[in-house]
């Protein structure tokens, strides 16, 4: 299902949050009590007003606040976005030492990646680069 995103102005009104979502008109500001119930509720509200799934709604919550707050997001979001692109990269590293015969604990090692990192980037038995756990090569499916 394809999903649309969404930007949830929160400003902070007593022991309140007030949410804005300026790309859809006519859409009044609602209020939760907590940013925690902003991404819920103002999926809903979308939702609702445009009357679509809520499924296909997705919601940037951004809320107004001081100065350090919006750099440690700002932050955040640099960080996740280059854990993706590493993510990414790392893949296509792998997948490239396999096709050059490298074993997937030589490849793990040149890459620096952790215990935890080999398990979850090690191929599934059977998967293109089947892995093998001695100290062979990687071997390529259908080879």
């Amino acid at each position: 299902m394809e999903t649309t995103t969404f930007t949830a102005l929160c400003e902070r009104a007593g022991r309140w949050w007030t949410i804005r979502v300026p790309q859809v008109e006519g859409l009044t500001a609602f209020q939760v009590r907590s940013l925690e119930q902003a991404d819920i509720m103002t999926r809903q509200q979308i939702a609702r007003s445009l009357g679509i799934p809520a499924e296909s709604v997705r919601v940037e919550v951004v809320p107004d606040a001081p100065a350090p707050v919006a750099q440690a997001l700002q932050a955040r979001q640099a960080a996740r976005q280059a854990a993706e692109a590493a993510g990414h990269a790392t893949v296509i590293a792998l997948d490239a030492l396999a096709r050059e015969g490298f074993p997937f604990p030589d490849a793990a090692t040149m890459l620096g990646l952790s215990a935890a990192e080999m398990e979850h980037y090690a191929p599934a038995p059977g998967s293109v680069a089947d892995l093998r756990r001695d100290s062979g090569p990687l071997q390529i499916a259908g080879q």
